[in-house]
């Protein structure tokens, strides 16, 4: 378990090592060097790192943190990206350490200024969007807070705990016109229930009855169909917190000439969210109207207050492909008139290669964040202390469950367990996991 100082307080990492010269020289010096360097070495990375989403994927946890462990380490545009991924994986085989510092670090660059600023914002407008250290789209954001706050909690680090959950709940950004510059906006509150939820929990855990209050009110609010949950006395009487990551989160897709960036599925085309069953010892647990989900990240997704600016707006292929126009145009123009010369068939090329090159470059940014479930479940329970079997089913889902057994439940102190839902891990695991392996320790 880690020291109790605030992360708000823990962000003295190297952060310089992000930073491009801000000269007009240096910045294309810098482009130049971006370019090449990664150039390099991106195919190789990016191969490790679709590698290694599949391990994790497919259960071979210890595999996909050793390829992420290495990447996570770089200092390139992906270094957010593969530290929320290895700290996916790491909280999934409930390797607590290494999930809280790869969290940390994410977290510390998500919330840093200037990281896209000089070489690579110059580098990202007229070369590659990726060449932008990658933060994610607001939503994203709000889970990797959420996620460091949830590692925290487990370890019963709840200033820690607070603290993250509070950064989840970040002002949203809902811009009047996405073509214009990115600071036409108005802010909005953060409609991110289940930072509210666990906030109030967490509150609960620090003595602070009020603003416990205060934090489960703003849920209910958001949310009037999780009043149950929202209740501050299903949390004071539990003993035991079920987190259950059900579902896959939006996929980025492109469309038009690859510049226009869309979310797949809809929420209608993916079906309503489940009902959990939550059995305990054999037995069927009373969870009514708990079993609630908290969130849909496809809806987050499709709400433009939830997007980045740069997902919402597309220039480069506009200009290029009036360059093109512009070029064939001229050339039209110019041998209409009878007097097309080889300074005219140099002009219309220079307009059409520039416009094909915009247009080439134009490629929308597609990374994201592959563990992002669709919802989270938070389940509190209260069970008779000692060790217990349980089991987490999706009827409607044919064959999604999964099971652990032996987990503990005190009177003195909370236990909070996490579960990401996979048809592939049904288990049974046993607490508490060595390599979260189904042998029994």
């Amino acid at each position: 378990m880690t020291s109790s100082r605030l992360i708000l307080t823990r962000t003295k990492t190297r952060l310089s090592m992000f930073f491009t010269p801000r000269q007009p020289i240096g910045h294309w010096l810098m482009v130049i060097l971006l370019v090449s360097v990664i150039g390099c070495q991106n195919n190789k990375s990016i191969k490790q790192s679709t590698s290694a989403v599949r391990d994790y994927f497919d259960g071979d946890f210890a595999r996909a943190m050793q390829k992420l462990q290495n990447l996570a380490q770089t200092t390139d545009e992906n270094y957010v990206l593969n530290n929320l991924r290895l700290g996916s994986v790491a909280l999934t085989s409930y390797e607590l350490n290494e999930s809280e510092n790869a969290f940390l670090r994410a977290w510390e660059v998500i919330n840093a200024g200037g990281v896209n600023s000089g070489a690579r914002s110059v580098a990202a407008v007229w070369i590659d969007e990726k060449l932008k250290i990658w933060k994610g789209e607001p939503y994203e954001r709000a889970l990797a807070s959420f996620y460091l706050g949830l590692v925290y909690y487990i370890q019963r680090d709840y200033n820690n705990a607070r603290a993250a959950f509070e950064n989840a709940l970040f002002k949203l950004r809902d811009y009047a016109d996405p073509e214009k510059k990115s600071n036409d906006y108005t802010e909005q509150e953060s409609t991110f229930v289940l930072a509210h939820l666990m906030l109030g929990r967490t509150y609960l855990r620090l003595g602070r009855d009020d603003l416990a209050r205060e934090s489960f009110e703003k849920a209910r609010q958001l949310q009037p169909r999780l009043a149950r949950l929202a209740e501050p006395s299903v949390h004071t009487d539990s003993n035991v917190l079920l987190v259950v990551d059900f579902g896959y989160g939006p996929k980025k897709v492109t469309d038009y000439d690859g510049t226009i960036v869309g979310f797949a599925p809809t929420p209608e085309s993916a079906g309503r969210l489940p009902t959990p069953r939550v059995i305990v010892d054999g037995q069927d647990y009373p969870l009514g109207s708990l079993g609630e989900p908290t969130i849909d990240t496809l809806v987050m997704a499709l709400d433009r207050r939830w997007q980045s600016i740069d997902t919402i707006r597309t220039v480069k292929t506009t200009v290029g492909t009036g360059l093109i126009a512009a070029g064939a145009g001229y050339g039209v123009y110019k041998g209409a008139k009878g007097n097309f010369d080889v300074q005219d068939a140099a002009i219309v090329a220079g307009l059409i290669a520039t416009g094909a090159i915009l247009k080439a470059t134009s490629q929308a940014d597609t990374r994201q964040w592959e563990m992002v479930p669709r919802t989270v479940y938070l389940l509190p329970l209260r069970l008779p202390p000692g060790r217990h079997d349980i089991t987490v089913q999706f009827p409607e889902m044919s064959h999604l469950q999964q099971q652990w057994m032996g987990l503990v439940a005190s009177d003195r102190e909370e236990y909070t367990y996490y579960m990401r839902m996979n048809r592939w891990w049904p288990g049974p695991w046993y607490w508490p996991p060595k390599t979260f392996s189904t042998a029994e320790p």
